[in-house]
């Protein structure tokens, strides 16, 4: 298994604060399985379910292998949150 290595900047806190998120869920929603993987040449976009069961979309840049920067994070609508567990569990919840 890889080991990811996730940064944070100030402008990370910022876009995670304004979407009105808290650190702590966009950790979880990058440690959490299952979850939804898109990478796209240096992007990646991890969703998953925060410890609540909120579903969490996470952008972040990759600046090593391995080592990303995280640049923003959102709450998944109802519409992309049925998605994703169509995707992860083979079923809404």
């Amino acid at each position: 298994m890889v080991s990811e290595r996730y940064r944070w900047d100030d402008r990370s806190y910022d876009k995670v604060t304004g979407a009105g998120l808290r650190w702590p869920q966009v950790i979880e929603a990058l440690r959490n399985r299952p979850r939804v993987r898109l990478h796209l040449g240096a992007m990646l976009r991890i969703a998953a379910r925060d410890d609540q069961g909120a579903w969490v979309l996470v952008t972040l840049i990759e600046e090593d292998d391995d080592e990303y920067l995280i640049v923003s994070a959102r709450t998944l609508t109802e519409q992309e949150a049925a998605a994703a567990a169509v995707m992860t569990e083979g079923g809404p919840r």
